[in-house]
């Protein structure tokens, strides 16, 4: 068994090339700091509401990168795009230094929170004088409509540009044309 020591944290992310075009506004730079993450480019209908998303799994963000070249082939113009897995590893003492919301399950205040967000409210605060945004939300992932959570799966996102300030360079690590297999 291995000794705790602190470790990196790493994360994954699921998308297409598309993403990464630097013509984009929302266009996320490889390999170089800053990683150009738009958040005003990200849904405001998101679980967790407008954010950068990451998970702790390689298989989960596969799927969603092969999840969007579906999404882009379903529209009217033909697309060539490829499934991209982007990971990075953050320090955890960084993470700790953020205002984070952890969600451990789907019990609670997990759904009411999903509903706020996913009808594109405005952001999530704390309820402190400062009344500051929360930085990062950890929790389950959900099937939005039937209100279940995926066994097994995690997200992490990223909702402030103090929080983005920690996520180190990108780098690729699996491609697919034009889905990961």
């Amino acid at each position: 068994m291995a000794d705790w020591n602190n470790d990196d944290l790493t994360l994954y992310h699921g998308c297409t090339d598309e993403s990464l075009q630097p013509t984009l506004r929302s266009g996320i730079a490889i390999g170089a700091l800053p990683t150009g993450i738009d958040l005003s480019a990200c849904s405001r209908r998101a679980e967790f509401g407008q954010g950068f998303y990451a998970t702790t799994w390689f298989d989960q963000a596969k799927f969603w990168a092969n999840h969007r070249v579906k999404k882009l082939r379903s529209r009217s113009r033909p697309i060539a795009a490829k499934a991209i897995v982007l990971r990075f590893d953050v320090h955890r003492d960084h993470l700790a230094g953020l205002d984070a919301l952890v969600f451990t399950n789907e019990k609670g205040s997990f759904w009411p929170f999903v509903r706020y967000c996913r009808a594109g409210n405005p952001p999530h605060r704390r309820m402190t004088a400062s009344s500051t945004r929360y930085d990062i939300v950890y929790g389950p992932v959900s099937l939005w409509a039937a209100e279940m959570i995926i066994k097994d799966a995690d997200q992490v996102s990223f909702h402030t540009p103090q929080a983005l300030k920690i996520i180190p360079a990108l780098q690729i690590v699996a491609t697919g044309n034009p889905e990961i297999m």
